[in-house]
């Protein structure tokens, strides 16, 4: 496995914190379902949706990160899956950490261990968000995270 450094952002509106990460893993792909065909999965193992919506249980987030310049990680370790990013590790001090704590201060969500990356500035495929966050300062990210009901 090959460690990259990926660029995320996890703020609603406002402020922009910026956030680095190495992401490290296999690629993943589709499931085959009970009658045959292929069934696509979410990050979290879910059905997706035909109409292309997220199941009730997970809600979308944006946060913006600011690194300190281009090159800066972001401070998060990811895990490649099923072309979405998910989010193993946030190591503090970094980009990500930094604009969690803006997020905080703002009452806004802060981006978490296992929420899925599913947009960085516009990009939407694993590969091409890593290479967003590798190439920008500012990072616009779109992530869902699961809503446990117990």
């Amino acid at each position: 496995t090959a460690c990259v450094d990926v660029i995320a952002s996890g703020r609603a509106m406002g402020s922009v914190p910026v956030v680095s990460a190495c992401c490290c893993s296999a690629k993943d792909g589709l499931a085959v379902g009970a009658a045959g065909g292929a069934e696509k999965h979410s990050a979290f193992g879910d059905v997706v949706r035909d109409d292309g919506g997220l199941p009730p249980s997970q809600k979308k987030y944006q946060i913006s990160i600011q690194k300190k310049d281009a090159n800066e990680q972001l401070g998060m370790d990811v895990k490649h899956r099923l072309g979405r990013l998910v989010v193993l590790a946030i190591h503090r001090g970094g980009a990500v950490d930094r604009a969690n704590v803006v997020a905080n201060d703002q009452e806004l969500p802060e981006m978490k261990v296992n929420d899925v990356i599913v947009d960085v500035n516009g990009a939407t495929l694993d590969t091409t968000m890593v290479a967003a966050c590798k190439s920008s300062a500012v990072l616009r990210v779109t992530f869902t995270r699961r809503e446990h009901h117990w």
